[in-house]
Parts: structure tokens; C-alpha cells; sequence
């Protein structure tokens, strides 16, 4: 009787969360992920209706629906879970195969006398290997800055796939009988496990989503949306990590700023369209520039700035002449001028300007370190632009 107490209690609370999900998918669009996990709630709700149905001699007909709706839940799961990666969906050939499997075992065995212990079994193991590759989906999709909703959730389905493997093996070595309407412990756990899990894991993607709609909204305050590159108030911020450390530690480290030569007249002869393809391509020569340790920025309009960690005064000029010969090779298609008959390219110099932080001295700001570096870009300006000046640091102390 306790377990067709728990069946019932199950199915309205997955009911319940159905169509909770529901209204929160159609009235938020930034919850990807929450009406496949409502479809999947449902099915489990029809799964645990059914299983109090298993009376009669329509018993392991009914157990074979509940069993397939329930391994269905697990399936649509898995659909949710690529929806949150990202992934493009695809048919999930494992759990396609797993519902096929149940129906041919039923099939197969359903004149024989063990049925419902050979069902179990499979379900069991089925539920098992579907919950590894919902785990293994995360895993291996697992999005910078979500590792403690991820690893929750992991553990979740890892502990459940445990649990009906310990369940199948139990049946196997001790057989198996149950009805919804007499006491039974090993089906009255299982129903409160998979009540648990379902409620865990419909936990656990609500705070999926809340760590992924955070990070969209940091991405969204801190790249410049054209270039794909830090914004000047995420660039500083990254600075003033660097001189935090780097006054601590007694290393040195580098800053770039340049400056497209004339950018307002390509814009103006060619159109902003135009512009904004310039500003990409010499995003990508300053990206092809740099380290893979180094930090690059949109300093605002045509400007861009570059950190260089551990890069001495020497070291910073080498990456300036290596990005300045790279802009030099930009060559972008241009639509016809409106002072020419022919099309050609749009070309861009830069001129550029270098600081480098040399000492401890605590009343230096990175601000101070950027006025320097766009001092010195300026003075690049005016000795006739294309080239770089790397001035005296005077506001940098030497210990």
C-alpha cells in the first residue's frame, strides 16, 4: 500500500512540476532548457500513474508502458541537457535503443514464468546506462563557470545509475515480486529514489540555467559585441589584477595601445559596414599578435590596448613591430567609392604606443600606467603616424 501512496504523491508532484515548467517556458525564453525538462516530468508523472494500474491481468502490459515511459523521462533529459550545452539536437540513438530493447524483452520472455523479474532487470540497467550518458553529456559539455551545478547534477545521476544497478543485481540473486497494494521495500525505495532524483534534478537545471543567464549577462557587460574582445571597463579591470600581482611578485608586464591612422575617413568614403570589417580584421591581427597568456581590448572607437604579462620593455616593442608589420598586410574589399570607377582595397596603418611597469612603487595606478601608454601612442601620432613610440616611464619607479 505504501508504494501505491508514494506512486500517487509522484505523480501529482511531477504533474505539478509540468506545468510549472511549462508557464516558465513560455513566459521566460531564456530558460532553454525547461520545457524538455517539463516533457520529461510529464512522462514521469504517466510513468507512475500507470504503475498503479499493474492490477489484474493487465499487470505486465501495464508494468512494460510504465517502465518505457519512465525510461522516456530519462530520454528527454538528455534532449534538455543538449539543449543547455548549446548542442544542435539530434536524435539520442541510446535511449532510442534502450526503449527498443524493453519492448523486445518483453516480447521475447513474456510467456515466460520469471517476466517481471527479466523486466525489472532491464529496466534497471537501461535506466542505469541512460543516466551515465546524461552524466557524460555534462561532463564532457561542461561550459566554463558552471562546474558546481554540473558536478551536482553528475553526482545525482551517477548515485542513481548506482542504485539501479545494486537494484537489478538484488532482483536477480533474490527474484522479485511487488504490487502497488502490499508492503514491498525494495519498490517502495525505489519509488522514493526517483521521486528524489526527479526533484534533484529539476533543482539542478533551474541552477544551470540561473550560473548560464549569469554568465551571459557578464559576457554581455564585459565583450565588445563587434570584435568579440574585452570592453574598456573589463580590459582595466583585468589590468588592475595584473599590477595587483605583479607588485607583489616584483615581475614586470607590458601595456599596448594604438590607434587606426584616419580611420574616420574609411569610414566616411566607404561606409561604417566597411569600417566595422576593418576593426575586425585588425582584431584578428592583434589576436594572431599576442600570447595566448596576453589580454587584448576595444579601448573605444578605433582604439585597442593589449596586456603583455612578464613582458619587459624589449619584449613589448618585439609583439609592437610584429603587430604593426600584420595591420600592415590588411587588405579589406571595398564597394565601389564614390570617387572611383574601380574597386579595390582598404588598407589601415596604426600608430602605437608602448609602457612598461617595471617596480613596486605602490602610488602607481593602472591609470596612471594607461595615461603613459596612450602618452606615448599620441606622440606616435605626432611624429607622422605608422609608428611606434615607447616612452621614458616616468612614473615608474625602479627597486
Amino acid at each position: 500500500m505504501e508504494t501505491h501512496i508514494i506512486l500517487v504523491v509522484a505523480s501529482i508532484l511531477l504533474s505539478g512540476g509540468c506545468i510549472g515548467l511549462a508557464v516558465v517556458r513560455l513566459t521566460n525564453p531564456f530558460f532553454k532548457g525547461a520545457g524538455w525538462l517539463g516533457a520529461s516530468f510529464a512522462t514521469g508523472a504517466a510513468g507512475a500513474a500507470v504503475f498503479t494500474l499493474r492490477l489484474g491481468s493487465a499487470g505486465n502490459l501495464a508494468v512494460l508502458v510504465a517502465y518505457i515511459l519512465t525510461l522516456l523521462a530519462f530520454v528527454l533529459l538528455y534532449v534538455c541537457f543538449v539543449v543547455l550545452s548549446g548542442s544542435a539536437l539530434h536524435v539520442p540513438r541510446l535511449g532510442t535503443a534502450l526503449v527498443l530493447l524493453q519492448v523486445l524483452a518483453y516480447l521475447v520472455f513474456r510467456n515466460f514464468h520469471g517476466l517481471e523479474q527479466i523486466t525489472v532487470i532491464v529496466f534497471s540497467i537501461s535506466v542505469a546506462l541512460q543516466a551515465c550518458e546524461n552524466a557524460l553529456l555534462l561532463k564532457r559539455t561542461n561550459p566554463k563557470g558552471m562546474d558546481p551545478p554540473v558536478w551536482f547534477t553528475i553526482t545525482l545521476l551517477l548515485s542513481l545509475a548506482a542504485f539501479n544497478v545494486a537494484r537489478s543485481l538484488i532482483v536477480l540473486l533474490h527474484g522479485f515480486h511487488a504490487s502497488p497494494w502490499s508492503p514491498n521495500p525494495l519498490e517502495a525505495t525505489t519509488a522514493v529514489v526517483f521521486l528524489g532524483a526527479a526533484i534533484g534534478v529539476g533543482f539542478s537545471v533551474f541552477w544551470m540555467e540561473g550560473h548560464q543567464m549569469r554568465l551571459e549577462l557578464e559576457q554581455l557587460a564585459n565583450i565588445d559585441p563587434l570584435t568579440g574582445i574585452h570592453n574598456r571597463r573589463s580590459f582595466i579591470a583585468l589590468c588592475e589584477q595584473e599590477l595587483l600581482k605583479t607588485s607583489r611578485s616584483g615581475e614586470v608586464f607590458s601595456l599596448i595601445m594604438f590607434d587606426l591612422d584616419h580611420f574616420k575617413q574609411i569610414n566616411d568614403r566607404y561606409g561604417h559596414r566597411i569600417g566595422d570589417s576593418v576593426l575586425c580584421a585588425v582584431v584578428e591581427k592583434l589576436r594572431n599578435s599576442v600570447r595566448n597568456i596576453d589580454i587584448v581590448g576595444r579601448w573605444g572607437g578605433e582604439e585597442f590596448v593589449a596586456l603583455l604579462p612578464k613582458a619587459d620593455a624589449e619584449a613589448a616593442m618585439i609583439v609592437a613591430h610584429r603587430l604593426r608589420h600584420h595591420i600592415d598586410t590588411i587588405a579589406v574589399p571595398s564597394p565601389r567609392a564614390h570617387d572611383s570607377a574601380v574597386r579595390q582595397n582598404v588598407t589601415v596603418t596604426v600608430s602605437i604606443g608602448v609602457a612598461t611597469y617595471l617596480g613596486h612603487d605602490p602610488n602607481i595606478t593602472i591609470h596612471d600606467l594607461l595615461h603613459e601608454c596612450d602618452s606615448a601612442m599620441y606622440q606616435a601620432k605626432a611624429e607622422g603616424r605608422d609608428c611606434i613610440v615607447s616612452l621614458e616611464p616616468q612614473l615608474i619607479l625602479v627597486h
